[in-house]
C-alpha cells in the first residue's frame, strides 16, 4: 500500500506505507511548513517595522497667494522683517530671500528661506530652513540640518517659528 502525499511546494510524492516512512515524510513536511511560517513571520516583522517607522517629517511649509510675482516677493520680504529677522542682500533675494543666520536660544543657529514661484495671477511661496548646533559654548557648530517638523525640542521650536512665517505672511 502506498500514500500519495500532494503539497504545493513540492508537487506530489509516494511512500510506502510503514511507520518509518510515514515519520519520515511528516518530518519533511513540518520543515517545509516551519519553513514557510518562518518566512511569513520575517515579511510580517518587516512590514510592521515599516508601519511604525511613520511618514516622513514635513520639511517645508507651503502658501499659495493670488497675486503677481512681485506682489508675493514684497509681502514676504515684509512678513520677514515684520517678524524681525534680517534678510541677506543677494542676486537671488529677490524670488529665493534667505535670512541672515540668527540664535535659538543657546542650542543653534539657523537660516530660514523662502522659495518664490508664480503662474500668471497666482504665486507659491515654500519656506524652509536650515539649523546648525552649538557647541561647546558656541565655539563649534555641527552640520547643517534641515529644520523638520519633528519630536526634537530644538527643531519644534524651529518649526513654530517657520509656522508663524507662512501663517504671517497668509494674512498680509
Amino acid at each position: 500500500m502506498a500514500i500519495t502525499i500532494r503539497t504545493a511546494a513540492t508537487g506530489s510524492g509516494s511512500y510506502a506505507c510503514d511507520p518509518c516512512s510515514a515519520r519520515i515524510a511528516s518530518s519533511a513536511w513540518r520543515r517545509r511548513a516551519s519553513t514557510a511560517v518562518a518566512a511569513a513571520g520575517v515579511a510580517l516583522l518587516l512590514s510592521s517595522c515599516a508601519f511604525l517607522r511613520g511618514r516622513a517629517a514635513d520639511r517645508e511649509i507651503v502658501v499659495d497667494l493670488p497675486t503677481t510675482r512681485t506682489e508675493a516677493v514684497r509681502r514676504t520680504l515684509e512678513t520677514f522683517r515684520e517678524q524681525g529677522y534680517d534678510v541677506r542682500t543677494t542676486l537671488t533675494s529677490g524670488t529665493n530671500p534667505e535670512t541672515e543666520p540668527f540664535r535659538q536660544g543657546d542650542a543653534a543657529d539657523a537660516v530660514f528661506r523662502a522659495a518664490i514661484t508664480s503662474s500668471g495671477s497666482t504665486s507659491r511661496v515654500v519656506f524652509s530652513g536650515t539649523y546648525r548646533r552649538r557647541q561647546l559654548g558656541g565655539l563649534m557648530h555641527g552640520d547643517d540640518r534641515e529644520v523638520r517638523n519633528s519630536d526634537d525640542e530644538l527643531e519644534r521650536a524651529l518649526w513654530a517659528r517657520l509656522s508663524n512665517l507662512a501663517l504671517t505672511l497668509k494674512k498680509t
